[in-house]
């Protein structure tokens, strides 16, 4: 799997797998199953695992429909793969589960050249938060690895202070104060010890769900 990875990064380094059409819709389904992928493998909690088998159906639907689907597909695979071994990993005591996180990671290293592969955009409230809904989960498999990103850690830092504003710069009213409060909750779910992932992440959804739409 390794030589497969290896192959795919140099494709997409080298511009040769192409950006999807609605790349947007894209990019936010890609977030949301590398961010389950890594909550899963840094915890092996089963309701992540059911978030993220009940996400696959569309993202495989959206990926069809895309001119380079055969190239996403390989990646897709790729990345059922790694899943697998994780599975594997936290219910069979003969497999290491250290080994298939690491390589969790690589897949989803993959998945970021991919998103990132094309020319940057302001962001909005929703993409900085799957931003840092991505980076915390991210940060939760490199302390399973004994391996934490400084870079990681300074930008997390930064979307917490940027969300927080956006959200009270909205307009008042009882919508506004709702999101506040599940932000504030989640805020309280990042501890420095480590953060809570599960009502970390089920903030994360609300939020999401509830968001004022572009």
């Amino acid at each position: 799997m390794r030589q497969a990875c290896t192959l795919i990064a140099s494709l997409l380094l080298a511009g040769l797998l192409p950006r999807a059409a609605n790349a947007d819709a894209v990019d936010a389904g890609l977030r949301d199953m590398e961010r389950y992928l890594l909550l899963y493998s840094a915890t092996g909690d089963d309701r992540f695992l059911t978030r993220l088998d009940g996400l696959a159906p569309s993202f495989e639907q959206q990926l069809s429909q895309q001119k380079n689907a055969a190239n996403l597909k390989d990646l897709w695979q790729l990345y059922r793969q790694t899943l697998e071994q994780v599975r594997a990993a936290y219910s069979q005591k003969d497999v290491d589960l250290q080994n298939a996180v690491a390589q969790t990671r690589e897949v989803a290293g993959l998945f970021d050249t991919f998103i990132l592969a094309r020319e940057p955009v302001r962001q909005g409230l929703e993409d900085e938060l799957r931003e840092l809904a991505l980076l915390e989960a991210r940060r939760a498999n490199g302390r399973l690895l004994g391996k934490e990103s400084g870079e990681d850690a300074a930008r997390i830092g930064e979307l917490q202070v940027q969300i927080g504003e956006r959200l009270a710069a909205l307009p008042a009213g009882a919508s506004r104060d709702s999101l506040l409060s599940r932000w504030s909750y989640l805020r309280k779910a990042e501890k420095p010890e480590g953060t809570l992932l599960y009502p970390f992440n089920a903030q994360v959804e609300y939020l999401l769900a509830h968001l004022p739409r572009r």
